[in-house]
């Protein structure tokens, strides 16, 4: 037999009235009386009726996760794709995050460069409550375009003025970066950057000079390149250097995909890493772990990112004139075997 929200009330001590303003998330309710309330939803196993719910509040429970990529119809695994560890890591802390809520979640892929007007068929829909939009692939007419739907949006992984966003500190990236390989005697360094356009590469850019200055370093002893998030990208960036004869003592790369690329040139050159040369990433995911040798790494947080970005948009969705939220997360190094320590 199931359990029914009588059950629950009956459970917790409190009325079926009760019961209900708790899983539809009001603040008409204690806290203690919350609480009581979703252990005895736990404790029981109680499942709310969604399609009866939405029936009677004209709540749909629903939030959309809108992944922006490159190009849809290109397979995220393919060597010249961005690979979309963003997509799997964040998402996984935004799964984590709506545990015990009544929320729902629904993924789309959308790519912003195939047709600026288009709009995700999710939010077409008109279903959703809220939405995650991961990924900073977007241009300000696609805000524009997005904003005339009037739904609460969390951006993940950059900023834009008037939105509630979860991002983390991209200058702090490019000096803890920087910092960490001039720290252990590395001089000539290839940082293999993102794409020039993007507010994110920028800001690495400013921590990268950050460092330079603060250890009274020569401006050249960093070389840019800017490039996609792919590892062609990665790979095609270092191998122009290479064809130049420049050999530098580390890289670093703005994302996994980029490093990896990196990582494949040196290895048809014959360049140890370590001993030759030291390789630091920025990211964290699947990619870091299994690269041989394992990739020291500037990591992003990404599912904290999720966690994070399920209270701010919930918070969104209850209160809709709130403060817009703009959380900048602090990056940290993860140490492992690609740098060269002196």
């Amino acid at each position: 037999m199931s359990v029914t929200i009588l059950d629950v009330a009956r459970e917790a001590g409190v009325s079926k009235s009760t019961v209900s303003l708790v899983i539809n998330n009001s603040e008409r309710v204690k806290l203690e009386t919350q609480y009581k309330v979703r252990q005895a939803i736990e404790k029981l196993g109680y499942t709310p009726n969604l399609a009866a719910r939405e029936l009677t509040t004209s709540r749909t429970h629903t939030l959309g996760l809108i992944f922006l990529t490159s190009n849809m119809y290109q397979s995220p695994y393919a060597f010249s794709s961005i690979c979309e560890t963003l997509l799997y890591d964040t998402s996984n802390g935004i799964y984590s995050g709506l545990n015990n809520t009544e929320y729902t979640l629904l993924v789309e892929r959308f790519s912003v460069m195939e047709d600026s007007d288009a709009i995700p068929e999710l939010i077409k829909s008109g279903r959703l409550e809220g939405v995650f939009l991961i990924g900073g692939l977007f241009n300000n007419h696609f805000i524009e375009v997005l904003q005339k739907q009037e739904l609460p949006v969390v951006i993940i992984g950059r900023q834009h003025e008037g939105f509630d966003s979860i991002s983390v500190d991209a200058e702090k990236v490019g000096y803890l970066g920087a910092k960490y390989l001039f720290q252990n005697g590395h001089k000539d360094i290839a940082f293999i950057n993102g794409p020039v356009t993007s507010s994110n590469s920028q800001k690495k850019l400013s921590g990268i000079q950050r460092a330079i200055s603060e250890f009274n370093m020569d401006p050249s002893s960093v070389r840019i390149i800017h490039t996609n998030y792919s590892g062609k990208g990665g790979y095609s960036a270092l191998h122009s250097l290479w064809e130049e004869g420049v050999r530098p003592d580390a890289v670093f790369g703005a994302s996994d995909g980029i490093t990896s690329g990196a990582m494949r040139l040196l290895y048809e050159k014959g360049v140890r890493i370590p001993d030759d040369i030291s390789v630091l990433g920025y990211e964290d995911s699947l990619l870091a772990e299994y690269a041989s040798p394992a990739l020291t790494v500037i990591d992003a947080h990404k599912e904290q990112m999720g966690k994070e970005a399920c209270a701010v948009l919930i918070n969104r969705i209850n209160k809709p004139r709130a403060k817009v939220v703009s959380l900048n997360m602090e990056p940290s190094l993860i140490f492992r075997d690609s740098v060269r320590v002196r």
